[in-house]
């Protein structure tokens, strides 16, 4: 945990920040919604962000943040959210390393699967 996640205000002070470290509104508006035109995004994201707006960020827009962030680095949103709920601090994950993880727990899944039927044709005296 940085040093930061402990200075933020609130979570849309976390977020303004997240946004920040991933260029400015402008840029992360469009993401966001990319049904809106940049300018509408930029504005309505400024919103969500501004404490006196009603607007908020749904849960899955503020998931696609959090994401967004990871990828430039930037992990005080993440972990002033884990923080302020009683987690410990976040431990960023390499897609790669977690696509490594996942092939191997199917692998593993499959050939228990293979032994599960090899038995169970075994019990039901199947290829006698």
């Amino acid at each position: 945990m940085t040093i930061d996640s402990l200075l933020y205000e609130d979570e849309l002070d976390a977020a303004r920040d997240a946004v920040k470290h991933l260029g400015g509104a402008k840029k992360v508006g469009p993401m966001v919604w990319p049904d809106k035109t940049p300018e509408a995004a930029s504005r309505y994201l400024l919103d969500c962000l501004n404490v006196s707006r009603a607007e908020r960020l749904s849960p899955s827009q503020l998931l696609l943040l959090m994401r967004l962030a990871r990828e430039v680095g930037f992990h005080g949103l993440a972990a002033y959210i884990l923080r302020e709920t009683g987690y410990a601090p976040p431990i960023p994950v390499e897609p790669q390393t977690e696509a490594e993880v996942l092939s191997r727990r199917l692998e593993s899944m499959l050939g228990e699967f293979a032994n599960i039927t090899g038995r169970l044709e075994r019990l039901q005296g199947v290829g006698r």
